[in-house]
């Protein structure tokens, strides 16, 4: 059965069950109600027997009881019968009016009536009330009732077929088309979107599946920027290797001094590939302990003008190499409760990627500035260059693994680079209990600002 089946059902049957308690309940109160109008028409019978039994003993005239109680046969039908004994000095005269019929439910009720002003004179009156006539008011009502609860369940009934087969069809389609989706996505067509304007849960669960996709889509991305940032930073240092390797030896057999020389410088080239391949194989690591969440910091007081000064020396021939200037702004920063070597990290990836996108005669700086918030004081450092910039786009995915902006396409000093380092740099900040921002804009810079607690 189809989930539209299904839910036409459980609605149908639902609204089926409703109707019945609904029905019973009504039908039940309306005996009850009926049942209290019976008890009191036989309670006004009583009464009027009573009556015209004590108007006859005063007038003394028998013919007037029979005529009333005649009277009263017409206006209560439910009266089958009437035994009237009249009782003087000892003496009884009885007088009959109809007979009991055959078959019918009929409860016998007495009345007797003393003469008020003569001691030995009464009147007993046993009369029998038929209860199937008595109640059959209450039957007639019961019986209507039950007619039009049965004409509105009809129409409810159809009213509520079309509405739920309408509400079905509607969710149906929508999870049709998530069906749809799902296999899109299946087959590798990553990205699809569905649209659906509505706030309920159908439509959260259709954002929840749009965002999936995209998300999907961005993972894909970044697995075939990792395998093609894997293969270029693998094959680029070991193919240097492999191609500089047979010319050392060829140098190193040649007993020329210049080949020597060259042979040095061969040598030379080979360790900064195969640095390129460490520093790679490091940030792997790095991610595969921040993913595991084994990335551990230990925190302790550090002076950071010092790191930050050692830093900067590292950079400074690789800087006027490439027609740069590295400004030192620190000054006064306090103490900072920091892992020193992660620290180093940070400063290090965030100045090689200020150097990468910053061209000749630009600038690549680091200024501090001390905040307090959160009941404490921070040292907030950015890293900031006078380079390119990037979109806003680049800018909201800047943080994620293996994932590089447009402005890493051409243009850029030394290698491209795998798309960590920011990753690797937001998880240790975030180990240090700070928060890590980027504000840039084309043409404008980048600037790149981290927190570390002051040591108070």
């Amino acid at each position: 059965m189809t989930i539209r089946a299904k839910l036409i059902v459980q609605t149908v049957l639902l609204q089926i069950a409703s109707l019945l308690l609904l029905s019973y309940g009504s039908i039940l109160v309306e005996r009850q109600l009926g049942e209290k109008q019976s008890q009191r028409a036989e309670g006004l019978l009583k009464e009027a027997v009573a009556h015209a039994a004590t108007d006859a003993l005063i007038q003394r005239d028998q013919v007037q009881l029979l005529s009333y109680l005649n009277f009263l046969k017409v206006q209560y039908p439910a009266l089958s019968y009437a035994h009237v004994v009249w009782r003087r000095g000892g003496k009884t005269f009885p007088q009959e009016l109809g007979e009991p019929e055959t078959g019918a439910r009929v409860l016998e009720d007495r009345v007797f009536v003393p003469d008020p002003s003569q001691a030995d004179r009464s009147v007993e009156i046993s009369f029998g009330v038929d209860q199937d006539v008595l109640r059959s008011p209450m039957r007639e009502s019961e019986h209507r009732m039950i007619r039009v609860l049965l004409m509105v369940g009809a129409v409810t009934a159809l009213v509520g077929l079309a509405l739920a087969a309408l509400v079905a069809g509607s969710l149906a389609s929508t999870l049709g088309a998530l069906g749809v989706m799902a296999g899109q996505i299946s087959e590798g067509r990553l990205g699809v979107r569905l649209e659906w304007e509505s706030d309920d849960e159908v439509g959260k669960l259709v954002r929840v599946f749009n965002v999936m996709s995209e998300r999907l889509a961005e993972l894909d991305l970044a697995k075939k920027n990792f395998v093609s940032s894997v293969t270029h930073e693998l094959r680029s240092p070991l193919g240097a290797v492999e191609s500089f390797v047979p010319l050392i030896r060829e140098k190193l057999a040649s007993p020329d001094t210049a080949a020597q020389a060259t042979a040095r410088e061969y040598l030379d080239r080979i360790q900064v590939n195969v640095q390129r391949l460490n520093r790679f194989i490091t940030d792997l690591l790095d991610v595969a302990k921040i993913e595991q969440g084994k990335m551990e910091c230990v925190l302790r007081p550090v002076e950071f003008a010092p790191v930050v000064s050692e830093v900067i020396q590292f950079f400074e021939p690789k800087a006027r190499a490439q027609g740069l200037q590295v400004e030192n702004r620190v000054d006064g920063a306090p103490l900072v409760l920091a892992d020193t070597d992660r620290v180093r990290q940070v400063l290090v990836n965030l100045i090689a990627n200020a150097l990468k996108f910053t061209p000749a005669s630009g600038r690549v700086w680091i200024s501090t500035e001390q905040v307090r918030e959160r009941g404490r004081r921070w040292l907030y450092i950015t890293v900031g260059d006078s380079g390119r910039g990037m979109e806003a786009s680049d800018l909201a995915r800047l943080f994620k693994p293996f994932s590089q902006g447009r402005n890493v396409s051409e243009g850029v000093a030394g290698p491209k680079g795998t798309g960590l380092g920011l990753y690797i740099v937001k998880a240790i900040v975030e180990q240090h209990g700070g928060r890590v921002e980027a504000a840039s804009a084309p043409g404008q810079g980048t600037r790149i600002t981290f927190s570390l607690q002051a040591a108070e």
